[in-house]
């Protein structure tokens, strides 16, 4: 199962400060050649301020966190127009069920020597969950 369309939604963290986000189905390799909606995926992405990456880092994960994430910066390096150089946050998700530590630890590793803001969430437990919202709030404003 994956999102066939985005969808808007607006984070209110208090009674100013509101964004709003796009929740764009997950690219599959090659979607910048057409595979499966990736074009249309990606003409979404062209309009957004700021790239948060979901990446499941969970014992169930299918892929590598860092293969995962390598695929989809492929992609947006191959559509071109921007889209790679977008400030971007990586969220590894499913913290609380982390699969193997020492993959999560190694793509930690890997998104700190690339100077890429990341962190753990989990919707079940709620870790990282306000920082993410603090985060958010201060690339934005970063990023006029």
């Amino acid at each position: 199962f994956t999102t066939t369309s985005p969808n808007l939604g607006v984070l209110e963290l208090d009674e100013e400060r509101r964004i709003v986000i796009a929740d764009i189905p997950g690219l599959i390799e090659n979607a910048h050649r057409g595979a499966g909606l990736g074009l249309e995926f990606l003409r979404h992405i062209e309009r957004t301020r700021l790239l948060l990456h979901l990446v499941d880092v969970s014992e169930q994960a299918q892929t590598d966190p860092a293969e995962a994430y390598r695929v989809v910066m492929k992609e947006l390096e191959s559509y071109g127009k921007g889209l790679s150089d977008k400030p971007q946050i990586v969220l590894l998700t499913k913290a609380d069920s982390i699969g193997e530590i020492s993959k999560v630890e190694a793509f930690e590793n890997l998104l700190n020597r690339e100077g890429i803001k990341h962190l753990r969430i989990s919707s079940i437990t709620g870790e990282g969950i306000e920082e993410l919202k603090e985060l958010l709030w201060e690339e934005l404003e970063r990023t006029g």
